[in-house]
């Protein structure tokens, strides 16, 4: 009992110091907890929980001493930009915006964070009106530039620059529907995709990387004996783990496709992300990126008929990725070479060229030796195919459990999207591919939903034995990722694991493990259209409780709150009035406090309003009667010292009350009254005396009604709740 009365006396005083505190109730109390509970799960430990869930090590099923390369594949993250939703209004369509790239911000980052892969790739569209938005066009050579550029046989002399590319001029698509959004938008664009996946922060969060010294290099003793005025300098590099990013894989949104693809909207992407068509080695995998977008103008499903004359009319769109696929082991070999010479020095020396004099004409015409005839086979690797667009399957080919709507990708194309490539283009970029290495695998985006399903391609293979290459039907896997953006149809966004791994000896074959040398994991991300729902719900639930809550207690007699009660306590503790003391027990003159009302019937105290126009005067000598004054009804009072005199009062027309009759002591502090004001008395005189512009400021409060008692109970208790709710959910979209 104890305890409680403690406590109890605690919450009071807290209480009294606090005054807002007396506000909250029960109910207000338990939803704002519940509005802290649910923001914080939604936008904190949910995402975490996702991302926690795909660790390597719940998945992984290497032996225990191995140490595989990590990749993490991204998908389709198509920023949101004015070609998304065109309808959209404002400020909905700001809001999608900006929610978007907040969800994928804060999940790149926690993937980073929890993760830590040691690759991250891109597998194309990365905006998603990149290829509408017009280009800049280049600036036309100077006199004294284009000179230069032909001493140094860039240009010939005559030549105009841009005539080696001979690409036509841009031209906008959708008839013009999106000619106003010119190269400053894409460059926005761009802006916003580094601060999403280029930042530092987001790709090394809780980790500081700051310059430090590698070597000290010594200055050229020649720059020191001329006065140099340091001996050495130093070689700076970033310290902590390096993350290798790749982007120059394009997708239909960020080029076109086929036809669709215009030159300078791919010379703008180059620019900015690097080489359409790539070949790299990661975790002693050699991954194959091709602009797949470029070359489906070779060969695409459309109506027209796929001539020769057509396949000229847009040579150069596909002829650079053709081109690359033609060269590509040769391209493949130099990358391995170059990889396998970091563990095993000098094991590939670089290819040498044969440079010399011929002495006729006939030697000259047989043009360089081939010098790598005689040298043994180029080392290869397992191949990993990176394209944006899924090879060609059957209409209705399953897709697997994992996908989320439909059981297969539709085989169809429409304005700039093919949603799979043609059976003969297939055919040609796997039998290409695969001279490059065996390909063990193929990542694909695009569809934006999951996809994983098992191709049979009859492809070239390399016979050591027979020393020539021998076709062999080859079993390859596909998978399609997922888009990383909730806007993009899916609810359950995501984005590809990768492990591999894949121990080799000096000459690029594997060694030491029969299992295969890739595993994949999709790891799915939160529904943040769910978690929309969820606060929509929650709101609703909110408004219906708070607004039953304020229906009953407006329905309910109002209670004394705290302040009345204060008031009345304080009344109880005021001082009575002082009376002066007399011998008799008859109060002087008969009347209270030795005064009568002036506007009372001294005889049958009747109140009412004495109208004249002049005023009189009635005195006794020697009795104690009042001077009473007549007025008009517009008069008002005068101030009188308390040292005028009756005879002074009469001359100067006011009224004069004279001092009671008695000891000194009853006439102590005496101040005459000017103004006598009955309470029982209605005459309208007695009020004469009110300040008549405080009277005016002054209004009769009503007791309000049931209905607007509970509207503001509704909404005090609507802003207790929303306030904090909205503050604390404003920090957990902020602070990420």
């Amino acid at each position: 009992m104890r305890f409680q009365h403690h406590v109890t006396q605690t919450f009071r005083r807290i209480v009294r110091h606090y005054p807002f505190l007396r506000k909250l109730s029960l109910t207000t109390t338990i939803l704002t907890i519940v509005w802290f509970y649910i923001v914080y799960s939604g936008e904190r430990s949910t995402f975490e929980s996702h991302i926690k869930a795909c660790h390597w090590d719940k998945w992984e099923e290497w032996p225990h001493d191995a140490t595989p390369h990590h990749l993490l594949f991204v998908a389709d993250p198509q920023l949101v930009d004015p070609h998304t939703y065109p309808g959209r209004p404002w400020p909905l369509s700001s809001l999608t915006e900006k929610y978007t790239d907040l969800y994928m911000t804060r999940n790149f980052r926690l993937a980073n964070e929890q993760l830590n892969p040691d690759s991250i790739v891109f597998l194309g569209d990365l905006f998603d009106g990149g290829r509408e938005w017009t280009p800049k066009r280049a600036r036309m050579l100077k006199s004294w530039q284009r000179d230069q550029l032909v001493k140094l046989a860039i240009l010939r002399e005559g030549e105009r620059e841009g005539q080696k590319t001979a690409s036509p001029e841009f031209v906008p698509g959708e008839n013009g529907r999106w000619a106003k959004y010119g190269d400053t938008q894409w460059q926005s664009e761009y802006d916003r995709f580094g601060r999403i996946f280029f930042a530092k922060e987001q790709l090394y969060p809780k980790v500081e990387r700051n310059l430090v010294p590698t070597w000290l290099m010594a200055e050229d003793p020649v720059s020191v004996a001329n006065g140099a005025p340091s001996p050495g300098w130093h070689e700076y590099a970033i310290d902590g783990r390096h993350r290798e990013i790749k982007t120059s894989l394009p997708g239909n949104h960020d080029l076109g496709f086929g036809s669709g693809v215009q030159s300078a909207v791919r010379d703008r992407f180059q620019s900015h992300f690097g080489e359409t068509n790539t070949v790299y080695v990661l975790g002693n995998h050699t991954f194959v990126s091709l602009d797949v977008p470029s070359l489906s103008s070779f060969d695409e499903s459309s109506q027209e008929e796929m001539t020769v004359e057509r396949q000229n009319k847009y040579s150069n769109v596909w002829k650079p990725t053709n081109d690359f696929l033609d060269g590509v082991n040769t391209s493949a070999a130099k990358v391995v070479s170059r990889h396998l010479n970091q563990y095993y020095p000098g094991a590939h020396p670089g290819v040498k060229t044969w440079h010399g004099v011929t002495a006729t004409q006939e030697e000259s015409l047989r043009g360089k030796r081939d010098v790598t005839a005689s040298t043994t086979q180029s080392p290869k690797l397992p191949v990993v195919l990176l394209s944006h667009v899924p090879l060609f399957r059957k209409p209705d080919t399953d897709c697997g459990k994992l996908r989320e709507k439909g059981k297969a990708i539709t085989v169809a194309r429409g304005y700039q999207y093919q949603n799979v490539l043609t059976p003969t283009l297939s055919n040609l970029i796997t039998k290409k591919v695969s001279k490059a290495g065996d390909i063990e695998h193929i990542f694909s985006g695009d569809d934006h939903d999951y996809c994983e399903l098992t191709h049979r391609f009859n492809v070239g293979r390399w016979n050591e034995e027979e020393n020539k290459e021998q076709v062999v039907l080859k079993t390859i896997r596909e998978i399609t990722v997922k888009s990383f953006s909730w806007a993009m149809g899916v609810r359950r966004p995501g984005f590809q694991l990768v492990s591999l791994w894949n121990p080799v000896d000096s000459t690029g074959k594997t060694v030491g493990t029969p299992l295969p040398t890739i595993q994949s994991h999709l790891c799915l991300l939160p529904d943040q259209l769910g978690l929309f729902i969820n606060y929509a719900m929650l709101l609703g639930w909110t408004l219906l409780l708070l607004a039953v809550r304020a229906i009953v207690l407006g329905l309910r007699k109002p209670v004394e709150t705290d302040d009345d009660a204060d008031d009345d306590f304080t009344s109880k503790l005021a001082l009575p009035r002082y009376q002066a003391r007399s011998s008799s027990k008859t109060p002087m003159n008969g009347h209270a406090n030795g005064y009568a009302s002036p506007n009372k019937d001294q005889s049958t105290g009747a109140t009412g309003r004495q109208r004249a126009s002049s005023t009189s005067i009635q005195s006794s000598g020697n009795s104690n009667q009042n001077l009473s004054v007549q007025r008009t009804y517009n008069a008002r009072t005068r101030s009188v010292s308390p040292n005028v005199t009756a005879s002074s009062a009469l001359n100067m027309g006011e009224s004069f009350n004279p001092a009671p009759a008695g000891p000194l002591i009853d006439r102590a502090g005496y101040f005459p009254q000017l103004r006598w004001q009955d309470p029982n008395d209605s005459d309208e005189e007695s009020h004469v005396g009110d300040d008549d512009k405080d009277e005016k400021c002054k209004r009769r409060t009503r007791t309000p009604g049931r209905a607007r008692r509970a509207f503001k109970k509704f909404v005090a208790s609507l802003l207790i709740v929303a306030v904090p709710a909205g503050l604390f959910y404003g920090v957990m979209i902020k602070n990420f």
